[in-house]
C-alpha cells in the first residue's frame, strides 16, 4: 500500500496576531505527506532549489516518506510564501508567493511509482495534476487539491482534471466561487457533477463536508481552545483523509466516512503548532486516541 503525494516543498513565513516565524518548513506536499505517512507509506514527488535548507530535509527523513522523488535542481531557488492570519484564522492574506523552481519543473515519477494505489495532487497547475494522474497505472483512488489562483486563472483546465480525480478537495469560499452558488450543498452537487466520484469541502475549525452519489457527510471540526496556526490544515487533511483509505481492503462509504473523521483528527493537530512543527512530533497512538474522543463527541442513539 502506497500513497503518492505531489505538490510543494517550500519555505513559509507566518504571521499570526501572535507570532512571527521566518524560514519555516512548508508546502501543500510536506504537511499531506507527513500526515499520510502516519497511516501508510508515502511517495513524496516535489521539487527544491539548491538553497533549501539540509536541516530541513532532515526533518522529512527517517520516516515512512520515499524521498526518491523530491528532486534537487541545480541552480534554482525553492518555492516560498508568505502569509499573515488575524483573530478569524479562517482567513488569510497572502503577502507573497515565489514559484521558484515550481515555476518550469515538470515531474518524473521514479522507478516503481507508476504503480502507487492511491494519489494526493496537492493544489498546483490544473495541467501538471492530471499528467500526473495519467502516469498511474491503476490507482485505487486520486485527490486533486486547487486555490483560487486557478480557479480564476484556468477554469477550463481545472474542470478537466476534476473529471479525471476520484476525489476533489477545496475550501469552502472555492467551492462557492467555482459552482457560483452561496449555498455549500448545492456547491457540493454541483461539483460533483462536473465528474469526480466525491467532494471534499473543508470548513476550516467548522469542519469538513463530503458529497458523492450515494452519500452526504458532514463532520464538525475537533473542539479547540487555542489555535496556533491553521497554515497547511486543509493538506494534513487530505494526507489523513488518503492516508487511511490507503489501508483498508475496500472503499466504501462507511470507510469514507472514516476517512474525513481521521482527516479532520490529523488536521486538529496540525494547527497546534507552527508549519508543521506539530506533525514532526505526532504518533499514530495520538492520533487514535482523538479519533475516539471525535467519535463520542459526535455520536448520539435517538430512543423511541
Amino acid at each position: 500500500m502506497t500513497l503518492l503525494v505531489a505538490g510543494w516543498v517550500a519555505i513559509d513565513e507566518i504571521e499570526t496576531p501572535f507570532a512571527r516565524i521566518r524560514d519555516s518548513l512548508g508546502g501543500s506536499a510536506t504537511c499531506a505527506a507527513l500526515a499520510g505517512s502516519l497511516f501508510t507509506d508515502v511517495r513524496l514527488l516535489a521539487a527544491i532549489g539548491e538553497d533549501f535548507p539540509s536541516i530541513e530535509r532532515q526533518k522529512l527523513e527517517g520516516r515512512a516518506i520515499d524521498l526518491a522523488g523530491l528532486e534537487t535542481i541545480p541552480g534554482g531557488k525553492t518555492s516560498r510564501w508568505g502569509g499573515r492570519y488575524h483573530f478569524d484564522m479562517n482567513a488569510r492574506d497572502t503577502i507573497y508567493t515565489e514559484l521558484g523552481v515550481n515555476a518550469a519543473w515538470k515531474p518524473v515519477l521514479p522507478p516503481g511509482w507508476a504503480g502507487s494505489e492511491t494519489a494526493f495532487l496537492a493544489a498546483g497547475d490544473p495541467v501538471l495534476q492530471r499528467d500526473i494522474i495519467g502516469m498511474l497505472s491503476s490507482p485505487r483512488a486520486t485527490m486533486v487539491d486547487t486555490i483560487k489562483f486557478f480557479i480564476d486563472a484556468a477554469p477550463a483546465e481545472l474542470q478537466e482534471t476534476m473529471r479525471t480525480a476520484d476525489f476533489v478537495s477545496l475550501n469552502e469560499s472555492e467551492a462557492r466561487e467555482l459552482a457560483r452558488t452561496p449555498s455549500i450543498a448545492r456547491a457540493g452537487r454541483v461539483l460533483l457533477d462536473a465528474g469526480p466520484k466525491g467532494v471534499l469541502i473543508k470548513l476550516g475549525e467548522y469542519g469538513a463536508a463530503f458529497r458523492s452519489y450515494q452519500d452526504y457527510f458532514v463532520a464538525p471540526g475537533y473542539p479547540l481552545e487555542e489555535v496556533i496556526d491553521p497554515t497547511g490544515a486543509g493538506d494534513a487533511f487530505a494526507g489523513g483523509f488518503l492516508g487511511y483509505l490507503d489501508t483498508v481492503p475496500h472503499i466504501t462509504s462507511g470507510e469514507i466516512r472514516r476517512a474525513v473523521i481521521y482527516g479532520s483528527t490529523v488536521a486538529s493537530f496540525q494547527v497546534e503548532g507552527y508549519g508543521p512543527a506539530r506533525l514532526l512530533t505526532l504518533t499514530r497512538g495520538e492520533v487514535d486516541l482523538r479519533y475516539r474522543e471525535f467519535r463520542a463527541l459526535t455520536h448520539f442513539e435517538v430512543e423511541e
